[in-house]
């Protein structure tokens, strides 16, 4: 390995619209509702909290991607649990 491999290992370049697998899990904010689910936008992605209230915007969450289209760039997830505390 060259001495820029080196430098340059594990170097990435950011996204403003990540993808998602399902089944993945992790914590993030909501930002808002469509009046229906809790939406968390992660850059220009959306996922769609099905059931999810005005309750939870603002609030750190867990997740599971339950579905994601890389096109379109939304899914649905499920709510795990509430992650901080009022």
């Amino acid at each position: 390995m060259s001495l820029l491999e080196t430098v340059l290992a594990g170097l990435t370049f950011r996204t403003s619209t990540p993808a998602f697998e399902a089944g993945e899990e992790f914590t993030a904010y909501v930002t808002g509702t469509d009046g229906t689910d809790a939406l968390v936008r992660i850059g220009d992605s959306v996922l769609r909290l099905e059931g999810g209230n005005e309750s939870l915007v603002d609030r750190r969450v867990r997740l599971r991607v339950e579905s994601f289209d890389t096109q379109a760039h939304e899914g649905r997830a499920e709510l795990r649990s509430v992650v901080d505390a009022d």
